[in-house]
């Protein structure tokens, strides 16, 4: 899909997800944009990945601010002190490095609990198209004559096993509506852009295009139509009893039983 069509997270969802207080975040591969929207809100950020070329480029981005701290690691293998967040906020599936093993998921989620200090959450979120507006269900219809998969990204199950553990008990949830403005040029470049086009004759194309400027017409209000999408953010929150060897507080010190 186009660029112009893919909804950002709004400030009030980020703020849900990590709180309204300045706090220390965990961000597990978090693109070096996120990590700027959480300090210009306070955050320390202690950004980790398992491709070293993306911390490389994380890292030169944020050269010299003391806010940011960059890590390679793979989530299933991190290479923190325990208790070094209050947040870890997970943007995107849990990568390995690129050519490296899979992601062992159900030591990721422990390696996420230990990094947790008491009370903190894991955080994400996904960005689901709402297919059950008139003019965007006639336009996956007109999408899929020529790509039978058009339009067909629904939602993931990336963090289903994560949101499952045991490690961390307690799940919220919220959801927010996003409306992404879509000009006729969009509309247009999404359906011509699909598998098979280029393969149409002439005639069929500009049929093709001509559909897809009467479902503007039809649907747009004033000079102005908006894609819909749901927000749907998580937070689990931490339970250090799970883990094989607990972590507890003795006299304010850090105690990890062996």
């Amino acid at each position: 899909m186009p660029s112009p069509t893919r909804p950002s997270l709004p400030p009030a969802a980020l703020s849900w997800l990590v709180g309204s207080e300045p706090v220390s975040v965990l961000a597990l591969g978090c693109s070096p944009g996120m990590i700027g929207r959480l300090t210009a809100l306070g955050h320390g950020v202690l950004a980790v990945d398992a491709d070293p070329a993306r911390v490389a480029r994380t890292a030169s981005t944020y050269r010299g601010d003391e806010h940011v701290m960059t890590v390679v690691g793979r989530p299933d293998e991190l290479p923190l002190q325990p208790c070094v967040a209050q947040v870890v906020l997970v943007q995107g599936r849990l990568r390995p490095q690129p050519s490296g093993p899979a992601i062992r998921q159900h030591a990721a989620h422990g390696q996420i609990s230990r990094c947790l200090q008491a009370g903190g959450w894991v955080a994400g979120w996904q960005i689901v198209r709402d297919d059950t507006v008139p003019w965007v269900r006639r336009l996956i219809t007109l999408m899929r004559r020529t790509d039978p998969d058009a339009m067909s990204g629904g939602a993931s199950a990336d963090h289903e096993d994560l949101l499952a553990s045991k490690y961390f008990p307690r799940i919220e949830r919220r959801d927010f509506r996003l409306w992404v403005p879509i000009t006729r040029a969009d509309l247009v470049e999404m359906v011509t852009s699909q598998l098979g086009v280029s393969r149409m004759d002439e005639r069929s194309r500009r049929q093709l295009v001509e559909d897809a400027n009467q479902i503007f017409d039809s649907a747009a209000r004033i000079s102005e139509l908006r894609l819909p999408y749901q927000l749907r953010c998580w937070q689990a929150h931490v339970d250090h009893h799970e883990l094989t060897q607990p972590i507890s507080f003795s006299d304010g010190a850090l105690v990890i039983p062996i």
